[in-house]
């Protein structure tokens, strides 16, 4: 009986052995790290070599407020012409001209919600004369103005302000006017630029100088 229980304990043992065995088996060796494997190549970056959108170089001497986007006119502009003062026209070897006619200072005096109350103003009553062979859609125009820092005046839509935009189409030699209001304190007004960008086929017509 004795040796018959001590060979069971033995063959019971041998087993364990064996299995223990068998399950460290499954582990890598003691001290080594599982092998992975990644690409050496980076992933690209999206704006490495972009350029700005739409190849702008950002504002000029001649061009201080960048072009509006408009449909059907993917280039430059092709007619150009030099900056003027403010008293002076600006124009173009096509026969267009761009001319500020008046400048007359006031205070909004409108009452309620989206109004500023003694809030100054100027308003600027400009002319397009079309003296070219063609038709010009004043209907995107956008007027900017800006103060001796670059820095861009509201627009004034207050009731008092009398402000009317440039619309429709200007036949060929005929003009059109348009009043435009920008709130812009005294102390800001000896030296501004207006930006009058009327259309896709002109560059912009820019004016400088104090207004009084």
């Amino acid at each position: 009986m004795v040796i018959a229980r001590t060979c069971m304990s033995i063959a019971a043992l041998a087993l364990c052995v064996s299995l223990v065995a068998c399950s460290g088996s499954s582990e890598p060796p003691s001290g080594t790290e599982p092998t992975t494997t990644s690409s050496a190549t980076p992933a690209p970056d999206p704006t490495a070599g972009a350029d700005a959108p739409g190849g702008s170089e950002g504002p000029s001497a001649d061009e201080p407020v960048a072009k509006i986007e408009r449909a059907g006119h993917s280039g430059a502009p092709s007619v150009k012409a030099d900056p003027a003062d403010i008293s002076d026209a600006v124009s173009y070897d096509d026969g267009v001209s761009v001319t500020i006619d008046d400048v007359s200072f006031a205070a909004e005096t409108s009452q309620g919600p989206g109004s500023f109350p003694d809030r100054e103003y100027a308003r600027l009553t400009i002319t397009v004369d079309n003296d070219s062979s063609e038709a010009i859609d004043l209907g995107t125009s956008v007027l900017t103005l800006l103060d001796a820092s670059g820095t861009a005046a509201v627009r004034v839509y207050a009731a008092e302000a009398e402000a009317t935009d440039f619309a429709g189409v200007l036949a060929a030699g005929k003009s059109a006017t348009a009043a435009y209001a920008f709130a812009i304190p005294a102390d800001a007004r000896d030296e501004v630029t207006l930006v009058v960008d009327f259309d896709g086929d002109h560059t912009s017509a820019v004016f400088r100088g104090g207004l009084d």
